[in-house]
């Protein structure tokens, strides 16, 4: 959304002309001597799929030459589902899953699509750079709690009603989004680098639609150090 954008664009010392590609706003910007495609991808998962698709290829090295490419950040807010996740927090995801797929009935896993991993991992190194980063400050000037775990999505926004469904299938689970899973199953495709970090605007409770929309620019903007902080890191 433009308010996952906005942090980026606001510690952004140039800003390239936008272009739209398919639903998605592309920019490039320079943040901290680091040259960033934005993107503002649009909602769901099939919105995500497709702007990842149209970043990996506009980024793929362009000499032939082998490598995974640039890193691939999903960034902007989620709602915790964990029972001792809160609102503040920014979960780093260590796997995903597609809380949508459910075809048990030909022995895959619940979350797992056909043809496809049970879940996506997100690099090594770079989980290993978040875990080591200092404490971070929000905007108040509160160090900003961070942690790795699953997260899943779903092109379904889960309130109350859906939490039970959520904990039950996938134990362990911290967050959920709507567009993390289709940006991680792409990047697989492509063997390119992903992962994503989210900030906790709301909890998967019957206040959840108010929570995210009081709650998400400061979510966002949460997220948004964490990755300025990881690429530093890396």
């Amino acid at each position: 959304m433009d308010d996952e954008a906005a942090p980026f664009l606001e510690r952004a010392s140039s800003v390239g002309p936008q272009q739209r590609f398919g639903n998605a706003d592309h920019r490039v910007v320079s943040i901290d001597g680091f040259e960033i495609l934005l993107i503002r991808a649009g909602i769901g998962l099939v919105n995500a799929a497709g702007a990842a698709t149209e970043a990996i290829l506009r980024t793929a090295p362009r000499d032939g030459s082998a490598g995974p490419g640039p890193l691939v950040i999903s960034a902007g807010s989620a709602g915790g589902v964990g029972l001792d996740v809160s609102v503040g927090e920014v979960i780093v995801g260590s796997s995903y899953v597609n809380a949508d797929a459910d075809v048990r009935v030909f022995n895959y896993a619940v979350g797992q699509s056909p043809g496809m991993p049970a879940s996506y991992s997100a690099p090594a190194d770079v989980l290993s750079a978040l875990a080591g980063l200092a404490p971070l400050p929000d905007a108040a000037g509160v160090p900003i709690p961070v942690r790795s775990g699953l997260i899943v999505s779903s092109d379904t926004f889960v309130s109350g009603q859906l939490v039970d469904g959520i904990r039950s299938s996938f134990p362990g689970v911290l967050a959920t989004d709507m567009e993390s899973l289709g940006m991680a199953q792409v990047c697989h495709v492509y063997r390119r680098p992903f992962v994503s970090i989210r900030g906790i605007s709301d909890l998967a409770d019957p206040t959840a639609v108010g929570d995210h929309l009081t709650h998400v620019d400061d979510a966002s903007d949460r997220s948004a150090r964490v990755v300025l902080a990881l690429l530093a890191a890396l």
